[in-house]
């Protein structure tokens, strides 16, 4: 059984005669008688009765005549969602995002995808790197920006990570520092583990930070959640973190001198993580049209 069958049934019924169907559909009577007695002989009863004054349905015609303009509703309503979803009108996108990037990076890339396709419900999930690769992985999202991927999990999960940029990291200390005075530029070396204020745990930037600044064991009753707690306990005088350079555009710094490291400087890899060999949806495409031009 096949939509074209149901259509011409459809359009017999509707034009009452094979002539004016066949002109209708722009097919020959021949032709179209042929595919009704294709239609009968899998239905297993004639469909349609011939009389000298045109064409008249059957019970079972009648009966399949309704399931027809049901199926081929549904058919036409499938197409008009798709044809939507490909013009960007309506759809569904969803990705997540570490959290010491999200703030920062979002209002940027996201607020202009949404003022073009508002019709286009995002779904952002902020999690740590370790539960965003499992997300991709498992399929539940559609891609990830994130920080710092370990190369076991790439090839475990056949994950694909492209780099969109590298983000400076900057020193944030207390105007009256001695890090903030000293004309020299300062080294990730120089930092105290005392006075090292930190991200707790499971954030790649933590582990990140540690490793550059080569700090085992940081004092945790300086550590937080957030970057922007962060900061705020830097303008405090609780001690010295180390940002990314996004976050330090975002709120005011009044009490934070913010310097970048000797050096070529410190950075981190911002990548996209999606899994091989998967097609993105069309609001997937054009949201990552904006992030990666």
């Amino acid at each position: 059984m096949e939509f074209r069958q149901l259509e011409l049934l459809a359009g017999v019924i509707d034009a009452g005669s094979l002539t004016a169907a066949a002109t209708r559909c722009n097919l020959s009577q021949p032709a179209i008688s042929q595919q009704i007695q294709a239609l009968e002989e899998e239905i297993g009863e004639p469909l349609l009765i011939r009389r000298a004054r045109g064409i008249e349905p059957t019970a079972a015609g009648l009966k399949v005549l309704e399931h027809a303009r049901r199926l081929l509703g549904e058919r036409d309503r499938l197409r008009d969602a798709f044809a939507e979803r490909r013009e960007l009108r309506q759809g569904r996108v969803s990705f997540g995002i570490i959290p010491t990037i999200a703030p920062y990076l979002l209002p940027r890339w996201l607020g202009p995808f949404r003022r073009d396709f508002p019709g286009i419900t995002v779904a952002i999930s902020e999690a740590r790197t370790d539960e965003l690769v499992t997300r991709v992985a498992d399929g539940g999202i559609e891609f990830a920006v994130l920080s710092d991927v370990p190369d076991h999990d790439r090839q475990k999960w056949s994950l694909q990570v492209r780099e969109l940029f590298r983000e400076p990291l900057l020193l944030a200390a207390p105007a009256g520092h001695p890090l903030a005075l000293r004309k020299a530029a300062p080294n990730p070396s120089d930092l105290d583990a005392g006075e090292l204020i930190h991200l707790k745990g499971g954030h790649c930037l933590a582990d990140r930070t540690l490793r550059l600044c080569r700090i085992r064991e940081p004092n945790p009753g300086l550590q937080c959640d957030q970057l922007d707690t962060a900061l705020s306990m830097v303008a405090s005088g609780l001690g010295v973190t180390v940002v990314p350079k996004l976050a330090t555009e975002k709120r005011p710094l009044d009490g934070i001198v913010v310097r970048p490291f000797a050096g070529k400087g410190l950075h981190r890899v911002i990548a996209l993580m999606k899994r091989r060999g998967t097609k993105d949806t069309p609001a997937a495409a054009e949201l990552l049209k904006m992030l990666v031009p």
